[in-house]
């Protein structure tokens, strides 16, 4: 399959790209490429020059910041159709602020910032249709950090899991988890003895059912109750 077969189906449905004509995604996929990292493989490192965008196709990619310790934060966990570095594209003199490392072995769509500006900066009309995408995205990222940092652990773990069962879905559900344990709690900040904990006491409460790295879902009422419960 080719770099364009791949990725246009992807790209038809992306905030960064709806908003573009045919001849516009055309020259995007033109100038894009496709590239594969075996688990651990560093995509860029913080602070180099930020080139190029990105977008997960197959595995997994770990946003991650390193103290002086040498100890990881892992700032954010993409899986397949999650886009990243793209909040540089605007600034001057970009640089990525963040480290990008292949957790899994991984496919990954890589785009010119260059060629994307371009375009932007031919058209007013796309420019305003793309910030309508990306409005709505912010959005959804800022109710994100809302939970992270006004509601408990368990409510931040409950949200997390509802937000991944299929949209309308009421009856019996699985997931599969992306993340190690550790990456999950790194990802909600918190202890991985306190994220073990809440999924044991999720499961006591019959809330969901855990096998590894799968979830179910019993009944979504069930588990999004949970919010209503003190903690």
């Amino acid at each position: 399959m080719t770099n364009l077969e791949r990725l246009t189906p992807i790209l038809r449905s992306h905030h960064l790209f709806a908003g573009l004509s045919p001849q516009q995604l055309q020259r995007v996929l033109t100038a894009s490429h496709v590239d594969e990292f075996e688990s651990g493989q560093l995509l860029f490192d913080r602070g180099q020059p930020a080139q190029h965008f990105y977008i997960v196709l197959e595995g997994q990619v770990n946003l991650v910041l390193y103290s002086k310790a040498g100890e990881e934060k892992i700032v954010d966990i993409l899986g397949p159709g999650n886009s990243f570095a793209e909040a540089v594209l605007f600034m001057e003199g970009p640089v990525y602020p963040v480290s990008a490392v292949a957790a899994s072995k991984s496919a990954v769509a890589r785009f010119q910032n260059r060629e994307y500006l371009a375009i932007l900066k031919e058209s007013p009309e796309t420019c305003l249709r793309m910030l309508g995408h990306l409005s709505q995205r912010l959005h959804m990222r800022i109710r994100e950090i809302e939970y992270l940092t006004l509601e408990s652990a368990t409510h931040r773990l409950v949200r997390l899991i509802e937000s991944r069962l299929p949209p309308g879905a009421e009856g019996p559900q699985e997931i599969s988890l992306l993340e190690s344990r550790q990456e999950l709690a790194s990802r909600l900040s918190m202890k991985p003895e306190t994220l073990s904990r809440i999924l044991r006491h999720l499961s006591d409460a019959g809330a969901i059912v855990v096998h590894g790295r799968q979830l179910q879902v019993p009944d979504r009422k069930r588990l999004v109750a949970v919010l209503d419960q003190p903690v």
